[in-house]
This record gives structure tokens, C-alpha cells and sequence, in this order.
């Protein structure tokens, strides 16, 4: 299976226009119209299956054309596949999407590599988000004991500071001196 862009469609062709994040498919029907799976090509109000002009179905985009290694049907027994599902409305992005209704128009398999890649996408999407939660937390508490360990520092360092102010030296001065005076030589 392969996509090549081209002019001239040949009737039944599986044509393929590339949008942001996703592409858009249909069977030509000859006489510059074009069957396929609007969904929500409409927004968000979901649509049946129609056939419309080639430029409606393009939008101004480049239109490729995906080939198969070995299609099951050919020419107008495609295009009859797609009218006997015309006026469908049980569009599904995951499980009948447009690609798999031209992919079964032509190879009687319903197939969305695009869905597949989309799924690993996610999939992969899913791996790096739990990686990224585990290290977050790793690093909160390497950050929350390192935090800990400069506090407690600190605070010895501010009772080894109380013990040279005046009158701490003061004080041990007088322990000393009491010291020596208890204690015969």
C-alpha cells in the first residue's frame, strides 16, 4: 500500500487529503465526485456517508492516491461497494472511520493504519508520562530530603553560632574556672 500524488483519478481510486493531526479519505466516483465517510467533516455534527465534488472533499489541499499490492475489487465494483453504504450514519472515529470504509470498498478488510499509529502514538504517550511521574516524584523527594538536610545544617551551625556569641563565652569561661578550682592539681 502506498499514497502518490497524482491529477487524473482513475474511478475507484482511494484518495487521501492530509490534515493537521489526521487525513481524510474517499473513493473516486468519476465525473469529479468523490464518496466518502464525511463524520464530522461538519464540525462537530456528525454526518453520513455522501459523495460531493472533488473540491469540497480536498479543501484546497493536495489529494493523494493510495495504492494497494493486491485489491480485491476494482474500477466501478468500488464505487458500487461505497453506494451500497451510502447514507450511512454510524460514523465511529476508532472503528468505522473513512479510511475503513474505503479500505473495505477496495479490499473488503476494514483497516485504519492511521488509527493503529494513532493508538501507539498514545500507547507511547502513556509510557513517557508514567516515566516523567516517576521521576517527578523521585525528584520531589530527593528535592524534600535535600531540603531536610540543608534545614538541619543550618540549625547546627546556628547553635554552634549561639555557643561563641558573649555570653555563652562568658558562661563557659565560668564553667572553667569553677572546674579548676573543684579539681586539686
Amino acid at each position: 500500500m502506498q499514497a502518490k500524488r497524482t491529477k487524473n483519478f482513475q474511478l475507484g481510486s482511494h484518495l487521501i487529503v492530509n490534515h493537521f493531526g489526521y487525513s481524510h479519505h474517499g473513493i473516486y466516483a468519476g465525473k469529479g465526485r468523490v464518496i466518502h465517510y464525511s463524520g464530522f467533516a461538519h464540525l462537530f455534527k456528525k454526518h453520513p456517508i455522501e459523495i460531493t465534488s472533488i473540491d469540497q472533499f480536498a479543501r484546497g489541499k493536495k489529494i493523494f492516491v493510495r495504492e494497494y499490492d493486491n485489491p480485491k475489487y476494482l474500477g466501478r465494483h468500488v464505487v458500487k461497494r461505497m453506494r451500497s453504504r451510502m447514507h450511512e450514519n454510524n460514523y465511529h472515529l476508532i472503528i468505522n472511520n473513512c479510511e475503513h470504509l474505503c479500505s473495505w470498498a477496495i479490499t473488503g478488510v476494514e483497516d485504519s493504519p492511521q488509527v493503529i499509529k494513532m493508538m501507539n502514538r498514545l500507547t507511547t504517550i502513556g509510557y513517557v508520562s508514567s516515566i516523567m511521574s516517576y521521576l517527578n516524584s523521585l525528584f520531589l523527594t530527593l528535592a524534600t530530603t535535600s531540603f531536610a538536610l540543608v534545614l538541619y545544617i543550618k540549625k547546627k551551625l546556628n547553635d554552634r553560632k549561639k555557643l561563641n556569641t558573649p555570653v555563652y563565652i562568658a558562661l563557659r569561661e565560668q564553667r572553667q574556672k569553677i572546674g579548676q578550682k573543684k579539681s586539686p592539681h
